[in-house]
């Protein structure tokens, strides 16, 4: 293992900052096997974004049920694993943490300026006035110590640089 890397992370953060890129990125600087997790959202959680409406509570409970069966299923399979997801509440978090102690939440950020942009040329389904819509639902960790990684216009080399420095290698 380089440096003092993980083998489980999940990297979270506002829409449009970059997860599933950066989570490309380390996977292909550092082995990692990489699952968007948005590919188990659930149906209603897909009408909610087709619709512009902000999840509900219930909504995000039940996604978190499926990411913790699926995490265990991953981490069976895969022996190092960089997961994405938007994961807006510290306690969908810490709950995933509590399940698998092991993993490593790394928060994925960028300007917004950055944001903006990346968020007017994306091709999927989450639109830029949902994206804004829904960012006072996020909750930075609770944690002013937490992981957290710059998303900018960076190269892959400094984005993979600047996640090693997160993991310093035990003395």
């Amino acid at each position: 293992m380089k440096s003092g890397i993980p083998n489980l992370v999940f990297l979270f953060g506002l829409a449009g900052v970059g997860k599933s890129y950066v989570g490309r990125v380390l996977a292909e600087r550092f082995g990692y096997a990489a699952y968007d997790l948005d590919s188990d959202l659930t149906p209603a959680m897909r009408r909610a974004i087709a619709d512009r409406i902000a999840f509900t509570e219930q909504m995000r409970d039940e996604f978190f049920d499926v990411v913790e069966s699926r995490i265990t299923e991953l981490v069976a399979v895969y022996p190092r694993l960089v997961l994405t997801q938007g994961a807006y509440k510290e306690r969908h978090r810490m709950k995933i943490s509590q399940c698998h102690p092991e993993i490593k939440f790394v928060w994925i950020d960028a300007p917004v300026e950055i944001l903006r942009q990346r968020l007017a040329t994306r091709a999927d389904s989450i639109a830029p006035d949902y994206a804004f819509r829904i960012m006072s639902n996020f909750e930075p960790p609770g944690d002013p110590a937490a992981l957290r990684l710059l998303n900018d216009t960076s190269s892959h080399g400094e984005l993979a640089r600047r996640f090693e420095v997160l993991f310093p290698k035990p003395s």
